[in-house]
């Protein structure tokens, strides 16, 4: 009993390493991890199967933390096992050793891992296999996602069967061609960043060009100055471009991490919901970071699309994109910076999670990366 327990422990560890390094259909097998959780013997056992997933899984916070604090090297380590700590509680206090009570405990765990407050470093949910498993289904495909742990046992060829049939009549939809996305390098010289920035929207022919996050470190009077005589050859031409950049906020030393719209459009704003908490987030550190907006919109109208925003780290959550999908969005948007995480498996999970998210619900997606 003991060594079948150690292999099982094994393999979450080993489903959390490699599912979240791409390609997308990688996340299918976090599917399992409900499962075998809820088919452990004893609650510490399932607990503990469940942390290894997850301490597995959010490595990468290590270095990302260390990055944002690299006089701090013991504070990634901390996070690393603070957050893994939290994401298993949901699985803790939901087991339960009866079959009968696994469906409505396991769905509880999943949707209570996802959500705020939990839902806030709610990375590496099995939820996000749904769009691998289930395309096209939206949030139905979710609920059966939630519900495969249940039935998995009782039914594994019906099952089996259903998520054959998905995938085959799945037609994947296609990024509008009045759209075209600009990847960006780090620069240590921003004049030179931004310059580059410039000339890329100015040659784009598209009547909307995407820049990433961290295309324009931050955005003031003086940014709207230089960048006025781009702005006024858009206006000229019809087209609009959508830049990720940092915006102050007067009479503070914070600043909010956005996605602005330049062009032949009014001016506007979106503003990310959930920053990276301690790096960017910081709710028990000084006022210099960027705030929570939960309360914030899931889409950005522009011209005839309606954008779901996914700004870096929101792209690994599962409540941003359920957010956006409730405004039915006709595109999802992922700009990130990978500045700081490209020498991680980070930006390879968040494409793989983009184009899950794209697949479940049926949107087609694009991405900008700063790198």
């Amino acid at each position: 009993m003991a060594f079948s327990w150690l292999v099982s422990l094994g393999v979450a560890a080993l489903i959390g390493a490699v599912a979240w390094r791409g390609p997308m259909l990688m996340l299918g097998i976090t599917v399992l991890i409900p499962w075998m959780i809820f088919r452990e013997s004893t609650r510490p056992r399932a607990t503990a199967l469940a942390l290894a997933y997850y301490l597995a899984a959010s490595l990468p916070a290590v270095a990302v933390s260390q990055a944002f604090e690299p006089n701090n090297p013991a504070q990634g380590w901390l996070v690393w096992l603070a957050a893994s700590v939290i994401l298993a509680f949901p699985w803790a206090a939901f087991w339960n050793p009866e079959p009968a009570q696994r469906l409505w405990r396991c769905p509880a765990a999943l949707v209570l891992s996802a959500i705020p407050p939990f839902g806030l470093i709610g990375w590496a949910s099995p939820l996000t296999s749904a769009g691998v498993l289930f395309p096209g289904t939206g949030f139905l495909g979710l609920l059966a996602t939630a519900l495969i742990p249940t039935f998995w046992t009782a039914r594994p060829s019906l099952l089996i069967g259903v998520v054959a049939f998905a995938n085959l009549i799945y037609s994947p939809s296609n990024s509008t061609s009045d759209i075209r996305v600009v990847n960006t390098k780090e620069c240590p010289d921003l004049f030179q960043k931004e310059e580059a920035a410039r000339a890329a929207i100015q040659f784009a022919k598209s009547n909307l060009v995407i820049l990433p996050e961290g295309a324009v470190r931050l955005w003031t009077e003086a940014t709207e100055e230089f960048w006025f005589p781009t702005i006024q050859q858009l206006r000229a031409s019809h087209r609009m471009a959508l830049i990720g950049v940092g915006v102050p906020i007067v009479n503070s030393q914070e600043f909010r991490n956005s996605v602005i719209v330049i062009g032949d459009s009014p001016a506007v704003t979106f503003n990310q919901r959930i920053p990276i908490p301690i790096g960017m987030w910081k709710p028990f550190g000084p006022a210099d970071g960027v705030p929570l907006n939960l309360t914030g919109p899931g889409t950005l109208q522009i011209g005839p699309h309606r954008l779901a925003i996914l700004i870096c780290y929101e792209q690994l959550l599962v409540w941003p994109i359920l957010q956006s999908a409730l405004e039915k969005p006709s595109l999802i948007v992922g700009i990130s910076n990978a500045a700081w995480t490209r020498h991680t498996n980070i930006p390879a999970a968040q494409q793989a999670c983009l184009s899950a998210w794209s697949r479940l619900f049926g949107i087609p997606h694009v991405a900008a990366i700063n790198g």
